[in-house]
């Protein structure tokens, strides 16, 4: 759609105003000889369209005939533009020149769109375009989108589907990420591992799949003790150890885990009082190059901004390297403060609340919390305990031992 709009303005067309005894079958008489008009719509005493000046030139004998006028309302298009300039010759220079940039520049990618990321940050994702040569300002003839989509899920294990698309000047990649634990991908790997404590704890629950376990249901742990080994030792009838195979340690293990809570609040605090005046600056980045604007004065004052960003774009997918930065400065000054009794506990308890949550996003079940809150000096302290249940599961190669036999074999003894 855009296309079609951009080549009608490089051709020129004409807005006309259709007045009469019969403009209906004027319309239908259009159609028939393959004459094009768009944006038609009904007006006061007849009807207002576009098309193009070849067209208008060959409605003499449809006029003609169905006792109607044409009337050209408006002449619009990069024609009539640069005829209205024709004596300007370095504006119209510059706008040619202008216009051939864009398409230059219109071969390259300029704006990604990532949908779907959860467990893979956008940060990530662009450092992996960087490192594939697709990144911002990559000419799109060099990118093939079905090679970074197979790319991308080798790479990223957690990545169980990949689209990568380009549309203008903009890449939009979509993935859809497998909902498993970071457990998973640290052991998904060819080198035996045994399962360590990641934390001290005590057992509560323990499903072994692969591997030895060294510790039961109940039993107190270290952080780094053996849990589960990928060690597995054959004895013959007589004790003596025949043989030793190897496989990845696999299981499930729940501790109950103790955690210790420290908040520091002091009673005294600097605000910030914001002034009245607020400021407004604008910068012009053009690729690289950041033009600044000469006269602009930052405030004498301390101050917060923000900063919007504005890319050029034609239609809904063609993004251009030009930006508009507005930044908005907000100056203030600091005043010294105390928080009341009542203000100390409702910002101990936003604290502590977001403390557990973010526990509780790791998948760690609260099962006892217990603080208190104590005045010292100019400041009130927060500490207690937190009683949770976890997987503790963390792995570490195993150290084999050298036999005569070869591992994972097993000789038949039998006559």
């Amino acid at each position: 759609m855009f296309f079609i709009s951009f080549l009608k303005y490089l051709r020129g067309y004409l807005v006309v105003y259709l007045s009469g005894y019969a403009p209906e079958r004027f319309l239908n008489m259009c159609g028939k000889r393959d004459i094009l008009i768009w944006n038609l719509k009904a007006v006061e005493d007849g009807y207002q369209f576009c098309m193009s000046v070849d067209a208008y030139k060959s409605l003499r004998p449809i006029l003609r005939k169905t006792k109607t006028k044409a009337k050209i309302i408006k002449k619009v298009g990069l024609p009539f533009y640069l005829f209205r300039y024709r004596k300007r010759k370095v504006f119209v220079a510059g706008m040619l020149l202008f216009f051939c940039l864009l398409i230059r520049v219109s071969g390259f990618v300029w704006n990604i769109e990532i949908i779907g990321n959860s467990y893979l940050s956008e940060d990530t994702i662009i450092r992996f375009l960087e490192e594939e040569d697709a990144d911002f300002g990559t000419p799109i003839s060099k990118i093939n989108c079905a090679k970074l989509e197979e790319k991308l899920r080798s790479t990223y294990p957690e990545v169980i589907w990949a689209s990568v698309k380009i549309y203008g000047t903009k890449m939009t990649i979509e993935l859809q990420e497998s909902l498993l634990s970071e457990e998973f991908y640290q052991s998904d790997s060819d080198e035996i591992s045994d399962i360590i404590a990641a934390k001290d704890g005590v057992i509560t629950d323990m499903i072994t799949r692969h591997g030895t376990p060294l510790v039961s249901v109940g039993s107190e742990i270290k952080k780094g003790d053996i849990l589960v080994s990928g060690e597995l030792v054959l004895y013959s009838d007589y004790g003596e150890i025949l043989d030793y195979l190897y496989e990845s340690a696999d299981a499930d293990i729940i501790a109950q885990v103790q955690y210790e809570y420290s908040d520091k609040i002091s009673k005294k605090y600097q605000d910030k009082e914001y002034l009245e005046e607020e400021k407004m600056n604008y910068v012009l980045q053009i690729g690289d190059i950041l033009i600044h604007n000469p006269f602009w004065k930052a405030p004498e004052n301390l101050y917060d901004s923000s900063v919007e960003n504005m890319q050029l774009c034609f239609g809904q997918n063609y993004y251009f390297p030009i930006y508009l930065k507005k930044i908005r400065y907000y100056p203030y000054k600091l005043v010294e403060k105390e928080y009341t009794e009542e203000e100390i506990k409702q910002i101990a308890e936003k604290h502590y609340r977001k403390y557990l949550q973010n526990l509780e996003e790791k998948g760690i079940q609260i099962i006892q919390k217990n603080v208190m809150i104590k005045k010292v000096g100019y400041s009130y302290l927060v500490t207690g305990s937190i009683m949770a249940r976890e997987s503790i599961v963390a792995y570490q190669p195993t150290v084999t031992q050298n036999t005569d036999q070869t591992e994972g074999n097993i000789e038949n003894e039998s006559d």
